[in-house]
């Protein structure tokens, strides 16, 4: 195994589980053993938003998993000036960090470990899977996350207890996608304030973006980070 690999590993398996007599685990620890504080909250509690209701002509740019990245791409969302929401899988944002931590208008959510279908798995193993993400963002970038979206958009109550269970209050979904050039906005014909967006880090994103912003400067909107909306 490479020392890149094992630096991955080592990053990547920062976080197991702990419970507090029950059966279900309801906090994390870091790689050290050491409980991490957190919040706990219920599955209502947990609020699972698709469109941020706002009368700003706002919307929110969130881009998953990682995978691609390049020296072009970060020179167009910096050149734009692009606040970015971004929900990396775990292991891509380790090893990419050196390229997300320079950009300076992105914040970085919880997307799983692995890229989990988190209903086709167990709540211990949803927990599981949320907790080391966070613990890896936080190795990455100094911070914990405060979003959490499910690979596939693949949710239900119990997922959603086990998001709160984690230390998480919002799970986030999305109202509009663009992928490789195709645009999908369930029927409508122009963006609208509060549009969460989602994209991903594949090789068409510079052009999805390009897409994305004549749509917006289209309907008289700009982009603005979720965390400004619900904290």
């Amino acid at each position: 195994m490479s020392v890149a690999a094992k630096l991955i590993r080592l990053a990547v398996t920062g976080s197991i589980l702990g419970s507090a007599g029950g059966s279900k685990p309801n906090f994390c620890f870091d790689s050290q053993h050491r409980k991490i504080k957190h919040p706990v909250y219920s599955a209502d509690e947990v609020k699972v938003l698709s469109k941020i209701h706002t009368k700003d002509r706002v919307v929110f740019i969130t881009i998953d998993d990682g995978v691609t990245v390049s020296d072009g791409l970060a020179k167009f969302i910096d050149e734009k000036q692009l606040p970015i929401t971004t929900f990396a899988l775990a292991g891509e944002l380790w090893r990419n960090r050196d390229w997300f931590m320079q950009r300076s208008n992105m914040t970085f959510e919880n997307h799983t470990n692995t890229h989990a279908h988190m209903t086709l798995i167990k709540p211990e193993q949803q927990i599981f899977e949320i907790c080391r993400a966070s613990q890896v963002i936080k190795n990455a970038t100094g911070e914990r996350p405060v979003f959490f979206r499910p690979p596939g958009g693949s949710w239900n109550e119990e997922v959603r207890e086990s998001v709160g269970r984690s230390g998480i209050k919002y799970l986030l979904m999305w109202n509009v996608q663009i992928y490789k050039g195709r645009t999908s906005m369930s029927g409508r014909k122009s963006l609208g304030p509060g549009d969460i967006i989602l994209l991903h880090y594949t090789p068409s994103l510079e052009n999805d973006l390009k897409i994305l912003l004549t749509k917006m400067k289209q309907a008289g909107l700009r982009p603005a980070l979720l965390r400004d909306y619900l904290f």
